[in-house]
């Protein structure tokens, strides 16, 4: 993911590795690493703190959520990623809850510290706006999709937009997971998996799934659209 040529036209879900080439950078300038435990919140939607973080280890998940205690995750977020730039602008409230899917390892930092990199660092400020572009991508394609009525469908192109080949088809997300990604109920998402096993697309493999025959979730997903 790291690639900034492989990943410069994709859709991304997850976000791991952009940074990595910066990490003594950051370890060098930030306090030292503070560890927030399984199940804690960086921050809170409504929150404004101006801090942002690097994850130097860990997986964090970013979600939104309303009145009626629905939650809609749009990113998760791996090792050498920045988590926060809802904070970017000085007093802005948060409009994320970012929280610790597993044990974490973090380096606050303010966004004086992202304007002194990269006006000293050209490169870095590449990388900065390259990131920032492809997590914008990622929330306008979200939103788009989430437009679309069939839970089939937003399943299925969730999908085909985060995994691969052979190699990347292992979905490592609970049904429960994939339905505050997709924004429905995990009895939707049962029902559209039962429907994707009958057909030979998945099989079971632990907690999620492995995609068995991408070809035939892409004409499944074209006779949905169709029909």
């Amino acid at each position: 993911m790291a690639d900034a040529q492989e990943g410069a036209g994709r859709i991304r879900y997850f976000f791991e590795g952009d940074f990595s080439p910066y990490r003594q950078d950051f370890l060098r300038r930030c306090p030292p690493p503070m560890k927030l435990d399984r199940g804690m919140d960086l921050c809170k939607s409504g929150e404004s703190r101006e801090w942002m973080y690097y994850l130097c280890r860990g997986r964090l998940r970013v979600y939104a959520g309303n009145c009626q205690g629905n939650e809609r995750t749009v990113a998760l977020l791996g090792s050498d990623s920045l988590a926060g730039f809802d904070c970017l602008l000085p007093g802005a409230s948060s409009l994320m809850t970012i929280s610790c899917v597993t044990d974490c390892w973090l380096l606050p930092f303010k966004n004086s510290l992202l304007e002194e990199m990269t006006r000293g660092n050209p490169d870095f400020a590449v990388t900065l706006v390259r990131y920032y572009c492809l997590v914008m991508r990622q929330l306008c394609y979200d939103a788009a999709n989430q437009s679309i009525n069939s839970v089939f469908l937003r399943l299925a192109h969730f999908l085909l937009t985060n995994w691969g080949g052979e190699e990347a088809g292992k979905v490592e997300l609970s049904q429960q997971e994939l339905a505050y990604a997709i924004s429905c109920s995990r009895s939707s998402v049962s029902r559209a998996c039962r429907l994707l096993r009958r057909e030979g697309v998945i099989a079971t493999a632990g907690v999620g799934f492995r995609i068995l025959d991408r070809e035939k979730l892409e004409r499944l997903c074209r006779e949905q659209e169709e029909g």
